[in-house]
């Protein structure tokens, strides 16, 4: 294998039948996916290397955190190449060579950290637990060169990598994706009796996952989205649509909702990094013209955030008053939405899709307490419907009318269907 400094020093590196024809993708786009200890992360530092050696220009080395491009990522590249090691320069986060060559590194909990980069070739380590934006990011770092972006992973869940990489292979709707998969004990140094000892241990789908490199729900998701839920647009003649925003600087979500005969369809959505409020008032404005929005619910811990925006804007934003319980409550109702078929995703809301495969409880531990609320992470559109369709309808909670008033049965299903706040109370008497 040639060196970057212009030497020459031949290294075997042998690899089993399922790395060798991962190595070998010759599409534009190509994933490992694999059980743990399977090689893929190794497979993926043979390849980078091969690249570094073959190609004419810079590469990237991406994770998605600090602590795994350091400790497993990087220290399987060194542990390949151990002589690049002298040439790696941590505070510029790059890999730089006598001939000029670089190799950039970049943690990808930003998904934007490598933008402004140009690339022959990525290898994407640990991929699937990557942002969609970050998959959007690095596909522009190789747009000019048409080069190469290798992804290996484990399977974590049915988000973006599921649904936008695999499947599109599955299908053969793109020629430029290849996958390959395989179990852990496809890597002859794994044990058998290990892999044995853990089918019989974990879950199916916990197993399918981390041992057999096959796409699984993961375990403890907040809100289980079938693939009923998930459906292509389609027109609607809304007879209410509603907005929810979630502030904020880093990850701020708009999510619109258009209610149809009881139906909740979640229709559009928006994302983008570091904006400021002004600027998502802009985008709520536009949002608002292109769907007719009636109303906007926002997080109530933000007051001057939502003055802005009812300041002369045209929207009409309210406060979700977010009170003891009120997350778990919302989950609850719209799960119950969830079970009733009543509530559906527009396949174009990548984002808000990628959260509903992500959003999970805390995991259970021998001797502590189950906590009620999800863990706070991948939460921002969950949170922007939830503001939307709890501040819409609070009257889920149905409260009982006084005694000396009675109802029509119709009113009662009324009030009980979340539509107590706009109906006016009468008296049998009035309705004679």
């Amino acid at each position: 294998m040639s060196l970057p400094e212009g030497k020459v020093q031949p290294k075997k590196i042998e690899l089993h039948p399922k790395q060798f024809e991962a190595f070998d993708f010759k599409t534009q786009f190509g994933l490992a996916v694999a059980g743990v200890r399977g090689g893929k992360s190794f497979v993926g530092g043979v390849w980078a290397g091969n690249k570094l050696n073959t190609s004419q220009g810079d590469g990237l080395i991406t994770a998605p955190d600090f602590q795994t491009l350091r400790d497993a990522t990087l220290s399987t590249f060194f542990m390949l190449f151990p002589s690049y090691r002298k040439y790696y320069k941590e505070q510029k986060h790059v890999i730089e060579f006598p001939t000029g060559k670089k190799i950039f590194l970049r943690s990808l909990d930003d998904p934007l950290s490598a933008e402004g980069i140009t690339v022959d070739w990525i290898w994407a380590d640990e991929a699937g637990k990557y942002k969609l934006l970050a998959w959007h990011s690095l596909r522009s770092r190789v747009s000019l060169t048409m080069g190469q972006i290798f992804l290996t992973t484990t399977p974590y869940n049915m988000g973006w990598l599921y649904q936008d990489f695999y499947k599109i292979w599955e299908q053969g709707d793109d020629k430029e994706y290849t996958v390959v998969q395989w179990a852990s004990v496809d890597n002859p140094m794994f044990p058998k009796d290990f892999y044995d000892a853990e089918k019989k241990r974990l879950t199916k789908q916990e197993f399918a996952r981390r041992y057999e490199g096959q796409f699984a729900k993961m375990s403890g998701l907040v809100y289980d989205l079938k693939g009923i839920n998930r459906i292509e647009p389609i027109d609607i003649t809304a007879e209410m649509t509603i907005g929810g925003i979630d502030w904020g600087w880093k990850h701020p979500a708009i999510v619109v909702i258009k209610l149809y005969k009881g139906c909740y369809y979640l229709v559009d959505e928006w994302f983008a990094p570091e904006k400021t409020t002004s600027q998502l008032i802009e985008k709520a404005i536009e949002l608002q013209n292109t769907h007719r929005i009636n109303r906007w619910y926002a997080d109530s811990a933000n007051p001057e955030k939502i003055a802005e925006a009812n300041d002369k804007t045209g929207l009409t934003v309210y406060p979700y008053e977010k009170k003891k319980d009120s997350i778990s409550q919302g989950i609850s109702i719209i799960n119950t939405l969830m079970l009733d078929n009543r509530f559906r995703v527009f396949r174009t809301c990548k984002y808000t899709l990628e959260e509903f495969d992500m959003y999970q409880y805390p995991e259970e531990k021998e001797g502590q307490n189950p906590k009620d609320d999800p863990m706070p992470f991948n939460n921002h559109f969950m949170d922007a419907m939830r503001y939307a369709i709890m501040g819409y309808q609070p009257a889920t909670r149905f409260r009982t009318p006084p005694t000396n008033q009675t109802y029509t049965q119709l009113e009662v299903s009324r009030m009980l269907g979340g539509d107590y706040a706009r109906q006016t109370t009468r008296r049998r008497d009035d309705l004679i």
